[in-house]
């Protein structure tokens, strides 16, 4: 096999010396070299689209972000600046401690309304547009679990953190709806969908009490009803779905006495979903039990809910929704889900189910589910078929912006959630797994000299979680160091070996291209 002009190849595994260059195996490396192409273009067109259309949008005079040409919580900020965010986190950091932070700082200044609570603002007259209460409780909710929970999965304890604990504890102050349990904010099942994700995210990162109190509050209140079961699979009412199996999560993981009353509850409704709502490929409808009729009948969201249903076997112990979710996956490349009309062919419909296939692929991997990601995310999502100095880039409006989201996502499945900094454009960055290892290509066409930037298990580190629980609205850990633990680095061209701690390798392993060059180095975990 040729090379391109510079390559470096790196083999992280627990093995032997000797068996770490033998498992360098040419087929490991050109699978590696496939991911390269594929994450070196996608994240290149992101740092396009991040210099050339989205920072561009940024208004000079406040400081936000009106993507759409609005500023307000049920879009703008909750599905556009997030990505915002996320790109610049992957391909400029500078940009995300720049303009893209002074958005938070923006944002709060001119718009928290109710306590903490924001309101949409008129960026061009410099006036507050207040809605009525619940609109306000809808947009604020909105802004918490897609935008500021997706950022702090991201950045951990950083300003956006804090932004979310600010909201979320306002929107219980100022909760108004009387229940036999007590106050809540909303009876809008999406925001208390929306709550049921953040509230044990809050509560797992904090230890404070109101947060799972208040959590339990809305799931007691839908389980009053003993046969409950979401009629809406799909966005604007799945929201639910992975949010009780996250607080049941959170709830087991914290020996809290909920834990046993409401794990039957969830399986029955989980179950109920199964038996009413899905095709004979395990693919969810839009609705429980009412059909839309042609491409539109199958949700786009229904990875999103089997999420939901992969927290359950974790909760529990044991693979019970398991097999289920290996099927469906393995049912996508028959002929029926090749551009699949998601949303009527929306970038936002593919984007979405997209995404949530590879929340399952993270755990369930499946061959077939993998390549159809591959297939589809290459025709209407990265659109990869474009040269990259003139592909047509993204939009910055919300469904636009839903489209970066999952084209990050998927650059860093092929990444394994290794970040190259800086980025630029023509750089090349691919992973693959191999046994307890990993193999990773970086390519470039010119020198570069830089980082690259190994995950870490943000789960834990970030989020309090004491496993890794499926959940939306995260980027998905693919291989991950522990600050902790020693690593060694050998170059078998040299025989020189230097040991880094996991630590070290997440701030950044210097890497130096010379042109026309190529390199390979092993690292492997030391033993304890």
């Amino acid at each position: 096999m040729r090379y391109p002009i510079a390559l470096v190849v790196l083999v992280i595994a627990a093995q032997s010396p000797a068996a770490q260059d033998a498992s360098i195996e040419q087929a490991v490396i050109e699978r590696a070299a496939s991911s390269a192409e594929i994450a070196g273009y996608a994240l290149s067109k992101v740092h396009r689209w991040l210099h050339e259309t989205a920072l561009p949008v940024i208004d000079p005079n406040t400081g936000l972000y009106p993507a759409d040409g609005n500023w307000d919580y049920r879009d703008t900020a909750a599905d556009c600046y997030p990505f915002l965010c996320w790109a610049a986190f992957v391909v400029d950091r500078d940009a995300l401690n720049g303009p893209v932070r002074n958005v938070l700082r923006a944002e709060q200044r001119l718009c928290n309304h109710l306590g903490r609570i924001p309101v949409p603002y008129d960026w061009r007259k410099g006036v507050k547009l207040v809605p009525n209460h619940d609109e306000m409780v809808f947009q604020a909710s909105e802004y918490v679990k897609d935008g500021l929970v997706a950022i702090v999965e991201v950045t951990g304890r950083d300003e956006w953190f804090e932004r979310m604990v600010g909201i979320e504890e306002d929107l219980w102050k100022y909760a108004q709806v009387d229940t036999p349990f007590g106050k809540i904010p909303s009876l809008n099942v999406e925001v208390n969908g929306d709550d049921l994700q953040s509230l044990p995210r809050l509560y797992a990162m904090t230890g404070r009490e109101e947060f799972v109190t208040w959590a339990e509050r809305l799931a007691d209140y839908y389980f009053a009803r003993q046969d409950f079961v979401p009629e809406r699979l799909r966005d604007h009412g799945c929201e639910i779905i992975g949010g009780l199996g996250l607080l049941l999560a959170v709830e087991k993981q914290n020996k809290r006495p909920k834990a046993a009353e409401y794990e039957p509850r969830i399986k029955r409704m989980y179950d109920a979903i199964l038996a009413k709502g899905c095709n004979e490929d395990g693919l969810m409808y839009n609705h429980l039990t009412r059909r839309d009729g042609g491409n539109g009948a199958l949700s786009d969201g229904w990875g999103y809910n089997y999420v939901g249903y992969l927290c359950y076997d974790r909760v529990v112990g044991r693979p019970v929704y398991r097999e289920q979710v290996r099927r469906t996956l393995g049912n996508l490349m028959k002929p029926a889900y090749e551009n699949y009309a998601w949303e009527g062919a929306s970038i936002d419909g593919f984007a979405d189910s997209l995404e949530g296939a590879m929340y399952l692929l993270n755990r369930v991997p499946v061959e077939e589910g993998f390549r159809w990601v591959d297939r589809e995310m290459a025709r209407s999502v990265t659109r990869s078929h474009e040269p990259l100095a003139t592909a047509r880039l993204w939009g910055t409006m919300k469904l636009e912006s839903n489209g970066v989201r999952t084209v990050l996502m998927h650059a860093l499945m092929h990444t394994q959630g290794v970040i190259a900094r800086p980025w630029r454009q023509g750089l090349k960055l691919g992973a693959v797994r191999t046994g307890d290892g990993l193999v990773l290509v970086l390519k470039s066409d010119k020198p570069w000299s830089g980082t690259l930037c190994f995950d870490v298990p943000r789960h834990k580190k970030y989020m309090g979680f004491a496993e890794d629980y499926p959940r939306m609205n995260t980027l998905p850990e693919w291989f991950t160091v522990e600050d902790a633990r020693q690593y060694a680095v050998r170059d078998p061209e040299s025989s020189t070996q230097t040991t880094h701690t996991g630590r070290q390798l997440s701030e950044g392993l210097d890497v130096t291209l010379p042109a026309g060059t190529q390199k390979c180095l092993v690292l492997r975990p030391r033993d304890p």
